[in-house]
Order: structure tokens, then sequence, then C-alpha cells
């Protein structure tokens, strides 16, 4: 028997938000610190798959902060770079929300209650609350590095439901990666792969969730 849906919960970066793709700010980097990429893979990483986490990684569940990551990841570099580089290096990274996306969100708020739960750092995060206005139709907005958790830990997702007040099966997970739609899956959530809004739309409609206007 399938759970009602109370929440719609949007994983942001390749969902709601164009990012520019890894190997682009990887190369940049590299350029820039003068140090070769597969030397960046590393403290680059963004899996969450296995411990110790990454620099990167440890960033965005908020064990370093936006000084912290800045002087560690330069520990890792052949040519450190200045604060403001980095912050706009990272910033680059984020090329705008999709207008079709917040249009749609916008359409189902009308009928439902809609959250996000992002994976992403101090810097994206700051960003995003600066210039993208997807927020509007949100009534709760998570971030990893803000309640210490990212997805696909267990733990992130019974954060989000219990923060939420609704019980894991109440809530719908709508992400790009097939791994985080695991792990929402394996938490209890319910949960599914985003391929674009028409194909997001069909899934909704056959899972019970109004979609029209």
């Amino acid at each position: 028997m399938r759970y009602r849906i109370d929440w719609l919960v949007f994983d942001l970066g390749g969902v709601v938000v164009d990012v520019q793709p890894a190997e682009i700010t990887l190369d940049k980097l590299s350029r820039l610190s003068e140090t070769p990429m597969p030397q960046l893979a590393e403290p680059l990483r963004e899996r969450f798959t296995e411990r110790p986490y990454s620099i990167a990684e440890r960033f965005q569940t908020g064990e370093l902060d936006e000084a912290g990551f800045h002087a560690a990841l330069n520990d890792s570099l052949n040519r450190g770079l200045d604060a403001g580089t980095l912050t706009g290096e990272l910033e680059a990274m984020l090329q705008g929300e999709s207008a079709a996306m917040v249009s749609f969100m916008q359409q189902l708020s009308r009928h439902h209650r809609l959250a996000c739960y992002s994976n992403t750092n101090a810097v994206h995060w700051r960003y995003m609350q600066q210039h993208f206005r997807f927020f509007d139709v949100l009534e709760h907005a998570f971030a990893s590095q803000e309640i210490g958790y990212a997805k696909p830990d267990p733990q992130g997702f019974a954060h989000v439901a219990a923060e939420l007040g609704a019980p894991a099966a109440a809530c719908l997970l709508i992400d790009d990666r097939q791994i985080n739609v695991d792990g929402a899956q394996a938490a209890g959530w319910q949960a599914l792969r985003f391929e674009g809004i028409d194909r997001l739309r069909e899934d909704l409609a056959t899972l019970g969730v109004e979609v029209s206007t």
C-alpha cells in the first residue's frame, strides 16, 4: 500500500539549479593552482560513501567552515589560492536556476507542501539565497552543511523528516543522483530520479500527486 505524500522534497543542483560540469571547475582550479587534476580529485571528492571524508565532503557537512575549507584545500595545492579567487570559482559553478522548474514548483505549491534538501556548502548556499527565487515557494530549506548530514546518509533523511513533522514514508525526494534516490528509499522515504520536467510530471501523476494548474 502506497503511503500518502505530504512533502515534496527537492534536490537543488541538477534539478532546480543548473550547475557547471565539475570537470570545468577542476580544470580551472588545476591551472590556477598549478596542481595536476588527478592530485585535486581526492580532496575535492564528493561521494559521501567512504570515510574519512574528503575536504569537499567535510565542507558540505559543516565540519569545515569556509575559512577551514580554504586553508585545508590550499594545503593540498602546489600553489595556494587567495580566498576571493576560490570563492569566485565556487560561485561560478552555479549557472542559474531553471525558470521552467521554478514555474513548475510554483504550480505544485498550490496543492502541495514543498521543501528542499541539498548537499551544498556555505559559499553555494549563500549565493543561492542571495540570487535565486525558488526559495519563495519552499516552506523549508535544508542544507547539508547546516544540518550536519549529507545525502545519502540515513541520519540526514531522518533529520529532515523529523523537522518536517512527517513520517519518512510521507516524504518524497526528487533527486538527479541515483545514489541519493536509493539512500532515501533505504531510509523509508519515497523517491524519484529526476530526468527532466516532463518525466517528473508523469512520475508524480503516477504517484497520485496533483500536477495540474
